[in-house]
């Protein structure tokens, strides 16, 4: 029996990642990961799989444990792991709370390491992991510094995880999305007074760019970059040097009352 494993599930890009691999010939069983349990089970009942729901804070050593602990209980044979859970925030140093920081880089980083590491050894030959990067990954971004740092990361250990980990016939793809229309944006922007990106409409769709990532993972790509907009930020981000990138990007900011007007 082959398992996909998808932390974040409870919505947005998790959610959706649930939806298309269900179509995926050979996925037997489904393991939903979030704190929010009520909607895991919503979603499975919804796509009628047979699910394992694990309520889980994975921003805590308690909830990386229960994925852990039930790993050692079901050895399963996992087919998918797609390490969507995370969050971010706007802000500077000294408007983003440190327990927030924190918060940030353990679930963003140390969770997804973690559970990838755990995980690993379940994994059938031919298996793809799909680890959340960002498309505030390639750069220093001031005001958005703590979340584009732990996706940096993100990015840097998938691409070298995708290397190390082919001896076992597995691959691994960093998924860098532009702004998608999922709960992220509100959660983000929401302290007043944070200074964000001017305007960050039109808002990509969950499923569309779901979609060119399942495909990206399973033909073995390391990195799948969106839209052309943010594929062209890829690359003025290698062209262009970090001081002028980060003039354009303070450029654009206005705060997030100015934003919802625009």
């Amino acid at each position: 029996m082959s398992v996909a494993i998808i932390t974040g599930a409870s919505s947005g890009i998790g959610r959706e990642f649930a939806r298309q691999l269900k179509e995926i010939p050979g996925v037997d069983e489904f393991w939903f990961v979030a704190r929010r349990t009520d909607r895991l089970e919503a979603l499975a009942e919804e796509l009628s799989v047979k699910a394992k729901i694990i309520g889980a804070d994975l921003a805590t050593m308690e909830g990386v444990n229960r994925v852990r602990e039930a790993l050692k209980e079901e050895n399963p044979r996992v087919r998918f792991l797609v390490n969507a859970a995370g969050f971010g925030k706007f802000g500077s140093f000294d408007q983003v709370p440190e327990e927030e920081i924190v918060r940030m880089m353990d679930l963003n980083d140390k969770a997804l390491v973690l559970i990838t590491h755990m995980t690993i050894p379940y994994m059938e030959e031919g298996g793809r992991i799909i680890e959340m990067g960002s498309g505030s990954c390639f750069t220093p971004l001031p005001n958005f510094n703590i979340y584009a740092s732990s996706k940096a990361f993100v990015l840097h250990y998938t691409k070298a995880l995708n290397y190390e980990i082919r001896k076992f016939g597995l691959r691994a793809t960093c998924f860098c999305p532009g702004w998608v229309a999922t709960e992220f944006l509100g959660k983000a922007t929401a302290e007043p007074g944070v200074t964000v990106p001017k305007s960050m409409k039109p808002l990509l769709s969950c499923e569309t760019v779901v979609r060119g990532c399942v495909k990206a993972s399973l033909k073995g790509k390391a990195m799948y970059v969106t839209n052309w907009f943010t594929k062209l930020q890829h690359l003025l981000f290698k062209l262009l040097p970090d001081c002028i990138l980060t003039k354009l990007w303070l450029g654009m900011q206005v705060t997030n009352e100015e934003n919802a007007e625009l």
